[in-house]
């Protein structure tokens, strides 16, 4: 997937960087980005010493936002259909003919992380 560049209102500039999987401490983290170019079944997950919560984009959602400001004790996962600003950039945006359908779906699952 790519990090989507921010300009300082955090609405994507159209520049991106590639972005390989990655796992870290949340504590030693912040977000408050988006990301776009997500592949099918990509997994968002987060854990503690008893649970994990994954979130995994099935089809239908080629972007996603993360935010966890700092100090948190908590990181949110948005699966997105399209960056944000799409409204008003038209970048990534899909539009519908009448009658024309879509389809996205994610799942979310609770496990023991032991």
């Amino acid at each position: 997937m790519r990090a989507l560049e921010l300009d300082a209102q955090q609405i994507p500039t159209g520049s991106t960087q590639a972005l390989a999987a990655q796992r870290f401490q949340l504590r030693q983290r912040q977000f408050d980005d988006g990301f776009d170019g997500v592949g099918q079944q990509a997994r968002f997950s987060v854990a503690d010493a008893s649970r994990r919560i994954a979130l995994t984009l099935l089809d239908g959602y080629p972007c996603a936002q993360v935010f966890a400001p700092a100090g948190s004790q908590f990181i949110c996962f948005e699966p997105m259909t399209a960056p944000a600003n799409a409204l008003r950039s038209g970048n990534g945006l899909r539009v519908l003919a009448p009658g024309e359908r879509f389809h996205a779906r994610f799942s979310v699952a609770v496990s023991d992380s032991r």
